[in-house]
């Protein structure tokens, strides 16, 4: 062992006693326990639902079948449970590759021996991420992977049931970058390197708050850095509709006005797909909206005031169709001094849907609930984080599609929570509060005992009450589970004990 290395192993314990209190003995000697407990929820899940099962069957390896150790089920496994997990290191694939829970967790073996078991290394995980960009066929596969994923969940927790109106929300997003990954640039409206992909989601009838569960991230592409927000975008939401036709009888998209130009108005126009999008302000719709600007005489109500108008229909010079639009003002106090601005706030929106099937208030009702998109593209960038590090543009879309898949499935997680105890839970919180959970596994008898923390033993329970009364849905094989296979050993190069490098 190399100077500077310390291995824990149940032999040499590390002893750390505080001086708050000299009774308290600290030692790090005891590899059954883990603070990974939750890999164990999201396996659960997984087979459950037969997620990696059948990503994993449908890649092509074209490895030596008999210089396997890890399949590339088990390397998916780990990398999206590590991420879903909060994990976002390349690194830390070398400390996880020890932990009880996460073995247990990922292993396609049957069987106690999966304890002793180590996980792949972070060169290793590498090679899966070469796997995957070096073979476009296996790119789409897991990027078909992320509809395939929220329809399961739909179905399977809606008695195999299709929505009647479903909403595609589409976005883009910057990932921040360190390096000269390829096709990153500066990107002077985020003013940083960045990476610009595009994004859809999913949402039943456009309520992520939906009694009815089923959404998250649909599709996604990577792109350059300096890239328009729309450029792309028309195909893009094309191709997220095609994905998504068979969750639901009608699906509707919404965009932000850097959407709302006229290649992408016109096709979905075209396509009759309905949509609503916030249209920019430019001088004719300010000419329009300027009667409605003005103050009513009086006293303004304490709270301010909301007005919504129609302003008929308007023709962008750039768009071969007249589409409607409505003005929204909206005029509220400064929440510091109590006062007014010096002029009500207002904006645009543009839509499809004729006054018959949707008023003002519900277009506007129905735009705003796409706010919540937009946490949740919040929330993968801050939980889950994709690091697109890798020197190939190709290795960095894989690695973008894993995160989307390990975002999806902490929101099968998080919906089923917000089922049982309301709303509240956001991605963060099923992290800290549900999977960071304290664990300890122990043989006896042929079978492996895990003893959970208590304080994360009631959420347990509720979701695995959820996921027991979710029927499979009929459009997918049944999940065949862990099958018993040769045993490869480790390479002689390998740790099998932790190793902590300095």
């Amino acid at each position: 062992m190399k100077q500077g290395e310390h291995a824990l192993s149940e032999d040499k314990g590390v002893w750390f006693e505080p001086t708050f209190n000299r009774s308290v003995k600290i030692r790090s000697r005891d590899h059954r326990i883990s603070s990974n407990g939750g890999a164990l929820l999201l396996r659960e899940v997984d087979q459950r639902l037969g997620l990696t099962e059948e990503l994993g069957r449908r890649l092509y390896d074209r490895r030596n079948p008999r210089k396997i150790r890890y399949t590339l089920t088990e390397l998916l496994r780990e990398s999206i449970y590590a991420q879903a997990m909060g994990y976002r290191s390349d690194d830390d694939s070398d400390v996880l590759a020890h932990d009880p829970a996460m073995r247990v967790a990922t292993w396609d073996r049957p069987g106690e021996h999966v304890l002793e078991e180590r996980l792949a290394s972070q060169p290793t995980q590498s090679r899966l991420i070469d796997a995957l960009a070096n073979r476009k066929g296996n790119l789409e596969e897991v990027r078909s992977a992320l509809p395939a994923w929220v329809e399961k969940h739909l179905r399977a927790s809606g008695k195999d049931r299709a929505v009647v109106h479903g909403t595609l929300d589409v976005d883009s997003l910057p990932v921040v970058v360190y390096g000269r990954q390829p096709g990153a640039a500066f990107n002077g409206y985020y003013n940083e390197s960045v990476y610009h992909p595009l994004v859809a989601g999913f949402s039943v009838e456009g309520n992520y708050d939906h009694r009815r569960l089923g959404d998250g991230f649909v599709h996604a592409i990577l792109r350059g850095g300096r890239v328009h927000t729309a450029t792309g975008a028309l195909r893009f939401i094309r191709e997220a509709l095609r994905r998504c036709s068979g969750f639901g009888r009608v699906l509707d998209v919404r965009i932000d006005a850097g959407f709302v130009e006229g290649p992408v108005v016109d096709g979905l126009t075209d396509d009759g797909v309905r949509f609503v999008g916030r249209v920019k302000n430019n001088a004719v719709l300010d000419r329009l909206a300027a009667p409605y600007l003005t103050r009513p005489p009086g006293r303004p109500p304490k709270e301010g005031y909301e007005d919504i108008r129609e302003l008929g229909n308007y023709q962008a010079e750039s768009w071969r169709y007249p589409q409607r639009v409505i003005l929204v003002v909206v005029d509220r106090p400064d929440p510091k001094t109590g006062q007014l601005n010096l002029f009500p706030h207002h904006f645009f929106l543009v839509t499809s849907w004729a006054p018959s099937e949707k008023d003002a208030m519900a277009v506007l009702q129905h735009y705003r609930n796409r706010g919540t998109f937009e946490d949740r593209i919040g929330e993968l960038q801050n939980h889950v984080a994709p690091q697109l590090s890798h020197p190939r543009f190709e290795e960095n879309e894989a690695a973008l599609l894993l995160g989307l898949l390990s975002y999806n499935l902490l929101s099968i997680l998080r919906g089923e929570l917000e089922g049982a105890f309301g709303s509240g839970w956001d991605i963060g919180r099923v992290q800290r509060s549900v999977l960071k959970a304290g664990a300890r596994i122990t043989k006896g008898g042929r079978r492996l005992f895990v003893d959970l923390a208590q304080a994360v033993t009631g959420f347990w329970h509720q979701l695995s009450e959820a996921i027991r009364r979710w029927r499979f849905p009929s459009p997918w094989n049944e999940p065949t589970g862990p099958t018993a296979r040769p045993w490869t050993p480790p390479p002689s190069h390998a740790h099998l004990q932790l190793v902590l490098r300095e």
